[in-house]
């Protein structure tokens, strides 16, 4: 069976998102927001929907909409004016309304395109979707490398960390973006509604 390309290419990409998941759901799961995947899930797929409608590349659309979604989430959520599950919630049905929209004005596509990206198509990952995906996997790694145990100390008690002197809000913001990161690389492998489950 693996001598099928396909199917190489497809064990490649499931290993890749298998290594970054974990790492970044310990922490995610550790502050209480173990469905920010399904947020940041949706918001990409919406991502996907504008590269569809350019004829740019959906990947690299959905990692700009996830990590300004990210980011939004997690400025809202220290502010103290709303909860994160209520930023949540907002960009989550958000995020699914705007993809479904944009991509039923694309002539280029139907709300059908968006199949592969909701429930994942391992089989159909392309020796380019590997170099980006490989790419994006060794930045979740490095960083993971070099922040692991400050985020650790912000995901455990960030008062404790505030008054230990890190910078809790940059970590916070690092931490969302990996997160960002991690739900497009794992979009085309398990699919957008699963990745959540996965971390």
């Amino acid at each position: 069976m693996l001598a099928l390309d396909f199917m190489q290419r497809a064990l490649v990409a499931a290993l890749l998102v298998g290594a970054v998941a974990p790492l970044v759901g310990v922490f995610l799961v550790q502050r209480r927001l173990a469905l920010i995947g399904d947020g940041m899930g949706h918001v990409a797929l919406a991502g996907v929907a504008v590269g569809v409608l350019t004829g740019s590349s959906p990947v690299w659309a959905a990692l700009i909409a996830a990590l300004v979604a990210a980011v939004v989430v997690e400025l809202i959520r220290t502010s103290g004016h709303s909860q994160g599950d209520v930023a949540l919630a907002i960009i989550f049905y958000g995020g699914i309304a705007a993809s479904v929209v944009i991509i039923s004005a694309s002539p280029k596509g139907t709300p059908g395109t968006l199949t592969a990206y909701l429930f994942g198509a391992i089989t159909t990952v392309t020796q380019s979707d590997l170099w980006i995906f490989g790419a994006l996997t060794a930045l979740i790694l490095v960083t993971f490398a070099l922040l692991r145990w400050r985020l650790f100390a912000v995901a455990s008690d960030e008062e404790y960390a505030r008054s230990a002197g890190l910078p809790v809000l940059p970590l916070n913001l690092a931490l969302a973006a990996l997160t960002a990161v991690t739900v497009v690389v794992s979009m085309r492998v398990v699919g957008l509604l699963l990745i959540s489950a996965l971390m």
